[in-house]
């Protein structure tokens, strides 16, 4: 079962592990010293958080816990849309559908308020697929980041 929970400053530390965990491969590739890896990624997330809330000022963040685990986080503004602003998940849950059934929540609450879902993903992630598979198009974007929207009557027609 997952539940959502918004994010307080108690949270900040599982928030950041969350972050550096998305990173912890590129950032071993670089072969940074821990101390000197830590450092930066300390401050790409505080980056990250300045970023999203300036252009999304009324995003909320929250924790999902599944089965009693923290295992993630998602962001996402309600303003004439549902936007996900991101979602990620510990290394531990990827590729189990977890993704799949907190993108699906928001999808069901999109459809009961009539709004359409947003994104962002950058051309080559992985996830640009799941989205898609979710019934998600394409409306634009600039390069590397193509925006994505699904709207509740796309994901209807999947199921007939």
């Amino acid at each position: 079962m997952l539940i959502f929970e918004s994010a307080c400053p108690e949270d900040a530390d599982f928030l950041f592990e969350v972050y550096a965990d998305t990173r912890r491969e590129e950032m071993e590739a670089w072969g940074w010293p821990a101390g000197d890896a830590e450092a930066f990624l300390r401050m790409q997330f505080e980056l990250q958080a300045r970023s999203y809330a300036l252009q999304f000022p009324e995003a909320v963040t929250q924790v999902i816990t599944h089965d009693g685990n923290r295992i993630g986080r998602i962001i996402a503004s309600r303003r004439g849309s549902i936007h996900l602003v991101d979602i990620s998940l510990l290394t531990a849950y990827r590729n189990k559908g977890i993704g799949t059934a907190v993108i699906t929540s928001l999808q069901e609450e999109a459809a009961a308020a009539g709004l359409p879902v947003k994104l962002s993903v950058l051309e080559h992630n992985q996830a640009k697929r799941l989205y898609e598979r979710l019934g998600f198009k394409a409306i634009g974007g600039t390069s590397p980041y193509i925006s994505m929207a699904w709207q509740p009557d796309t994901r209807e027609e999947q199921l007939i």
